[in-house]
């Protein structure tokens, strides 16, 4: 079984102490029931990672857990990036893909608005969800022991995601012919876009053709927008070889 693991704000030498936040604190002590001695492993986000141990003192009424540091090393981001671009979906959904993208290990998800967007986000809503999904990436790539955490941003127009002629992005579209292993061949990192739940309107071909996007599909079955995104990644990861 693995160490649980979480994240931190910064991460200090070897001897030095860490103090988890509240709510992991409270995760640590009286969920996992963590004690003095127990091994945890840390990490800061940015590459740095850590093998510790809960330190003496700690016990399931303590406000904030601190985990000695006993050994440290740094991590870097895979040369082969995977992104992806979504329009939210509606309910719940935007966040189970948010979730499950986070524990595959993408690096980055941006959310954009198009000509068939089923969800509209003003800047309000956006103050308000971004916060709601980074901590639903950062509380997935804890489970999965990831060294980093899904970014989430957005949300931006499809103009900002749809690339250029010299660095195209990759379409998940049911429209489409060539399979999506045809342009993963021999590229140094993927950027997918995946289509709203209504579908891509002309206006939004459009857009995405004149920034010379790749359209592709992932076979003959229409798959729910958030369904696609994590197929798409995890072929995109598995291509890479950071999957499987």
């Amino acid at each position: 079984m693995s160490d649980p693991h979480f994240f931190v704000e910064s991460l200090h030498a070897a001897g030095n102490r860490v103090t988890l936040t509240p709510e992991d604190s409270r995760h640590a002590l009286r969920s996992l029931r963590l004690r003095p001695g127990n091994p945890v492993t840390l990490a800061d986000g940015r590459g740095m990672t850590a093998r510790g141990r809960v330190a003496a003192g700690a016990n399931a009424t303590a406000v904030a857990a601190e985990v000695e540091v006993l050994e440290t090393a740094r991590v870097d981001r895979p040369a082969t990036t995977v992104s992806v671009a979504l329009a939210p979906p509606k309910g719940e959904r935007l966040s189970w893909a948010v979730q499950k993208l986070a524990e595959l290990g993408v690096d980055d998800l941006t959310l954009y608005a198009s000509e068939h967007s089923v969800r509209t986000w003003d800047a309000a809503r956006a103050d308000r969800a971004l916060p709601r999904l980074r901590a639903i990436a950062r509380e997935a790539a804890m489970q999965s022991r990831r060294p980093f955490i899904l970014r989430v941003d957005g949300p931006v127009a499809l103009e900002d995601v749809a690339g250029t002629p010299e660095d195209p992005a990759i379409v998940l579209w049911e429209g489409a012919s060539d399979p999506l292993s045809v342009a993963l061949e021999g590229a140094g990192g993927a950027r997918l876009v995946v289509g709203p739940e209504g579908g891509f309107g002309g206006q939004d071909l459009g857009v995405l053709r004149a920034g010379g996007a790749r359209l592709v599909t992932l076979g003959p079955g229409i798959l729910r927008t958030e369904t696609a995104a994590v197929v798409g990644a995890a072929l995109a990861l598995q291509r890479f070889g950071r999957l499987g």
